[in-house]
């Protein structure tokens, strides 16, 4: 029984590659529209031919049938359409002997009720007491009443039954002056000719060679076809197992080749974030460690201690930082996750920028005098609203002077400056010290990115700030980016829409 199902699964397993092997399908598609295409081919020219035919046979049985019509006109009258014996008859059958052998047909002479008088057969034959003979094959012939009343009306031309075989028939009637004496029928089979025959076999050679070349074709276009698909198919396999250094081959620029380019750029993308996701945990791990762990050591040293009880404040004001600055890292974190999850709600409305920069600086007010740093351009600054969530501004442009006071150099300066648009604010930070190198100012707003500079000044930083404060502008619509004109300056520049004159004048009053 086992074997009976092993043999069964086997045959539907073969049935199903069978079912959805891309070249069978094109092959059985195209098979069935060119047998089609063919069959309705084959369809009208074997009609063509048979139309074609059954004209040429019908025109050549007229003409002769037409001729004899004349002949026996010329030479017999009403009193001599009947069997009896006359030398005029004996050369009529003569012809009608010669005439039909030369174009394979049948002719012979009717009287006035549709009985055979005249045929190829008493052609040469002696006559029986002043009659021509009997003649076995015409004798049992018979016109029917509808054929010989066309022929009357003025002649017959069509196809139909002559002795229980299926004839072209064309019928004359034989006149004596205007009186209908008799008629002339000329007949030949209307069986498959050897012309339709030759059109059959043609088709039929045409067809399989079609199929053949069809196969070929197919064979050759679906094998380029399916070329990419099964190396998507084995680079596919290898991502699911944590390798994305596959690549597909490329070549042509078809929708295929779009297709396979459009497969490595998301190679690359799945690459790229499954770095970042690597780095990410990495990171994460280190920024989680490292403040637990001085908690923790600073905390078992007092508890043990092996830290003197007059010391016991000032390590735990560093127990304190630390836990701020963990609290800082999980707030920024579950920020950047519900940003990038889209689920972060903004609340933008209309209020002066310059406003809160002025209110931000006075924050690090302390720092710049620390540093003696000349803060250059607020006297050029002028009321300007945008429209925008003012927290989250709040934290693009405080995470913007704070980088900017932490690396500016002692006695160097920050300056501020704005462009306005019809559209949009562009708001430029500027500090003198430490600048980026330009390789790494495109980096600097990825997540828990640190340039090397910045390591061992900052190394309390997680690598977010930035990265959520670009994500902060671009939900915006606006947009941010980093420069340094030398290695001794670094500037960042950011754009935010810019709110229109009515609505902000309104809400001023």
């Amino acid at each position: 029984m086992s074997t009976v199902k092993k043999i069964s699964g086997q045959k539907n397993k073969r049935k199903n590659i069978i079912k959805d092997n891309i070249f069978a399908k094109y092959f059985i598609l195209f098979s069935v529209l060119l047998l089609a295409l063919l069959t309705v081919l084959g369809t009208v020219l074997t009609v063509l031919v048979t139309v074609y035919t059954q004209n040429q046979s019908t025109e050549l049985l007229r003409e002769n049938a037409q001729s004899i019509a004349d002949t026996v006109e010329s030479n017999l009258i009403a009193q001599d359409m009947n069997s009896s014996y006359s030398m005029e008859k004996e050369l009529i059958c003569s012809s009608l002997s010669a005439i039909s052998s030369s174009i394979d047909a049948d002719i012979f002479v009717c009287d006035v009720e549709g009985s055979i008088i005249l045929c190829k057969e008493r052609a040469d034959t002696l006559p029986f007491l002043g009659s021509f003979s009997s003649c076995s094959l015409h004798d049992s012939y018979s016109i029917g009443d509808t054929i010989l009343q066309k022929v009357y009306e003025g002649g017959y031309v069509g196809k139909g039954l002559v002795n229980g075989q299926s004839s072209y028939i064309v019928g004359y009637p034989v006149y004596s002056g205007d009186r209908i004496i008799g008629s002339v029928f000329a007949t030949t089979p209307s069986d498959v000719n050897v012309l339709a025959i030759t059109v059959f076999r043609i088709f039929v050679s045409s067809a399989l060679a079609c199929l053949l070349l069809g196969f070929i074709c197919i064979w050759l276009l679906t094998k380029n076809f399916v070329k990419p698909l099964r190396e998507m198919s084995v680079a596919t396999k290898q991502f699911a197992i944590g390798d994305f250094s596959y690549r597909v081959q490329v070549k042509g620029s078809d929708e295929l080749a779009e297709l396979g380019n459009a497969f490595n750029d998301m190679a690359d993308s799945l690459d790229a974030l499954e770095s970042s996701r690597r780095s990410f945990v990495s990171n994460v791990s280190h920024e989680l460690r490292t403040p637990m762990t001085s908690i923790g050591g600073f905390i078992d040293g007092i508890l043990d201690g092996t830290i003197p009880p007059e010391k016991t404040k000032y390590y735990l004001e560093i127990v304190s930082g630390e836990i701020r600055r963990l609290s800082r890292l999980v707030v920024a974190m579950l920020n950047m996750s519900k940003m990038e999850s889209g689920s972060f709600e903004m609340k933008p409305h209309n209020y002066d920028i310059t406003d809160q920069i002025i209110h931000i600086l006075l924050t690090f007010e302390q720092k710049i005098e620390e540093k003696k740093i000349e803060i250059i351009g607020l006297e050029d600054l002028k009321p300007t609203y945008i429209v925008a969530d003012t927290d989250m501004i709040y934290q693009v442009i405080y995470n913007i002077f704070d980088n900017a006071v932490k690396f500016a150099n002692e006695g160097g300066y920050i300056k501020v400056s704005m462009i306005e648009t019809p559209d949009i604010v562009e708001v430029h930070i500027k500090n003198s010290g430490i600048g980026i190198d330009a390789d790494e100012l495109s980096k600097v707003f990825e997540r828990f990115y640190k340039v090397d500079k910045s390591r061992s000044l900052d190394a309390k930083g997680a690598g977010l700030g930035l990265y959520i404060v670009k994500m902060m502008v671009e939900m915006h619509g606006g947009s941010i980016y980093a420069k340094s004109e030398d290695e001794h300056s670094a500037e960042f520049v950011f754009t935010l829409p810019k709110a229109y004159n009515p609505i902000y004048k309104k809400e001023k009053k």
